[in-house]
């Protein structure tokens, strides 16, 4: 296993009593999550409030223009925005320790591997549960409105995906490593990243339990690969394939 990226520095917690720091960064991720989600919707309507005026919509049809999928996906950028104001400002620590990487070929390379990865293990999921007679098949649009559709929403996913990872893979992860053992800390973020779903529509237990369970998944893949690209885009194509490509509703 490649564990550099567990290898970050957290000097401005070294003070911190270690059953502190576990729930001050469980804390966090929420935090870090919520405002964020919400300042973005905040964002949009202050938006929307300015732009309005030069079209021919009301101010309730131009807000609607972004209440889409686009937007839904969109504002979970705002989140990964406040935890690198964070690491950035207060943790004083370079992007990398994230996972991030700036080799274009690498970064490339992660995210396309990452992405097949993510497209395989679902489909395989899929065709295994249409065999035992789990799901139905009823149709399928390939127009060229509906590429483009599909294909457009690629990024966004990434970015949705991307910023939960970055959140407890890629940030949540190590802080804890740092104070505990491994299993712990992939055990805490897993089970952080299921209990975010908690918001889901139509959300089950076993639902939660599916969610945690591919955290630890991902998590062993993030270690592996050594960076956050390949692990978000791993968990995008997932959703990208759940929702976008055998139009089943998204679960994470």
């Amino acid at each position: 296993m490649n564990k550099r990226i567990l290898n970050s520095q957290f000097a401005v917690y070294k003070n911190w009593p270690s059953w502190l720091l576990l729930l001050f960064a469980c804390f966090m991720v929420y935090l870090f999550f919520f405002v964020g989600l919400t300042l973005g919707g905040v964002g949009i309507v202050l938006v929307s409030s300015v732009l309005y005026k030069f079209s021919s919509y009301t101010f309730f049809e131009f807000i609607n223009l972004f209440n889409n999928i686009y937007g839904e996906l969109g504002i979970f950028s705002f989140s990964a925005f406040l935890l690198l104001i964070w690491v950035k400002f207060v943790e004083k620590r370079p992007f990398s320790e994230l996972g991030f990487s700036t080799k274009f070929k690498r970064t490339l390379w992660s995210l396309i591997k990452g992405w097949s990865i993510g497209f395989i293990l679902f489909s395989i999921s899929v065709i295994t549960a249409y065999i035992l007679g789990g799901l139905d098949f009823h149709s399928y649009d390939v127009s060229k409105a509906t590429i483009f559709y599909v294909v457009t929403l690629l990024p966004f996913w990434l970015i949705q995906s991307g910023t939960e990872e970055l959140l407890t893979r890629g940030w949540l992860l190590p802080l804890i490593n740092h104070r505990f053992h491994l299993a712990v800390a992939i055990g805490v973020s897993s089970t952080l990243f299921g209990i975010l779903h908690l918001v889901n529509a139509h959300v089950t237990f076993l639902s939660i339990v599916s969610i945690i369970c591919s955290g630890v998944l991902m998590s062993l893949y993030m270690i592996k690969s050594g960076n956050i690209w390949s692990v978000a885009a791993l968990h995008g194509a997932w959703n990208f394939s759940q929702g976008n490509l055998y139009g089943i509703t998204v679960s994470g």
